[in-house]
């Protein structure tokens, strides 16, 4: 018996039906944007291939440049330096102290040696130099200023007067004005140590500093008379001695060194009262052992030969003196 299969025909889809239809044409605004793709992409090559060969010609150049610009400075020659100074030093010393050589250009020279030879000098205090291209140096400094001298002897030589600072400083001084010179004290009671070539800094300085500058800003007819300052009693009781032209020794004390004016208005107060009772010289006045009587400070004042008790000690005035500094009235009610 045969067996019959039926075979059915294979089904077909859309996609064997072939198709007669033309490709869609671009339209203009996608053939716009295609365009600006294209230019941004060949715009951004070019901008990268601009900059890689911009920075292979600078980076040469610049690779050349120090070697340019030394050959450049070198071929200039170095102008005076310039010196800027808050104090009296000059230009003649800075040519002395830097000590160029003539054939020297802003390159050639060693600013860290040349600082060294500016600070050697113990009247510079602080010391900048500067290169300003193409041919000048400019050295600023600030100076110490003298406020007292003090006699020293360097070897064999003879003894001769020195300036001391504020800070203790020792040095010889250079371009000071005599005139000004000749109003400083002296200093006694102290003991200069050499080190090198230089005195070690005096201690206990800025102290009678502070006294020199009260008596000189707010008693100058008082400080023109002081002669000679000691320290020698300064480190053991707190004390400065003053010798004077009108008083042979005066006594402050350095507790509170915002005691000093106090103790100036009652010297002077004390001045004048004693001199309208005798002209006997005065051997001492010490304002650093006052004691309070009646609301007042008693400042013992010794002469050279005994007087009468009340002449001694006189009574305060109870006028202000006329030769008397403007500020006495506002200390004197602080006492």
């Amino acid at each position: 018996m045969k067996s019959s299969v039926r075979t059915l025909p294979q089904a077909r889809t859309w996609r064997d039906i072939p198709h007669q239809v033309r490709p869609r044409a671009m339209s203009r605004g996608g053939r716009r944007r295609l365009w600006l793709t294209l230019g941004r992409t060949l715009g951004a090559v070019l901008v990268i291939g601009l900059l890689g060969g911009g920075i292979f010609v600078f980076t040469g150049v610049f690779r050349d440049k120090p070697q340019r610009i030394a050959s450049a400075v070198n071929a200039v020659p170095l102008r005076p330096p310039v010196l800027r100074t808050d104090g009296v030093l000059d230009q003649a010393w800075l040519q002395r102290t830097l000590a160029l050589p003539a054939s020297a250009t802003l390159m050639d020279i060693d600013l860290m040696q040349l600082r060294g030879r500016v600070l050697a000098d113990p009247q510079v205090r602080t010391a900048t130099l500067t290169r300003k291209f193409p041919d000048t140096l400019e050295v600023t400094i600030a100076e110490r200023a003298p406020i007292a001298l003090v006699n020293a002897r360097i070897g064999n030589a003879a003894p001769r007067p020195l300036l001391v600072a504020r800070d203790g400083v020792v040095y010889a001084g250079n371009g000071h004005d005599p005139r000004i010179l000749q109003e400083l004290p002296f200093l006694d009671g102290i003991k200069l140590v050499r080190s090198g070539d230089r005195f070690l800094p005096l201690a206990g300085m800025e102290t009678v500093a502070d006294l020199l500058a009260t008596a000189r800003n707010e008693a100058p007819h008082l400080y023109q008379e002081w002669r000679v300052v000691s320290l020698a009693r300064l480190e053991r009781d707190g004390e400065i001695e003053v010798r004077s032209g009108n008083v042979e020794r005066i006594v402050f004390s350095t507790r509170s060194q915002d005691d000093f004016l106090r103790q100036l208005a009652q010297l002077d107060l004390l001045i004048d009262t004693t001199r309208a009772r005798t002209d006997q010289p005065i051997q001492e006045i010490n304002l650093a052992v006052g004691r309070m009587t009646d609301g007042r400070i008693q400042v013992p004042v010794t002469f050279d030969a005994p007087l009468d008790p009340a002449a001694v000690m006189p009574a305060p005035a109870p006028a202000i003196s006329p030769t008397f500094f403007k500020t006495y009235r506002q200390t004197e009610r602080e006492l």
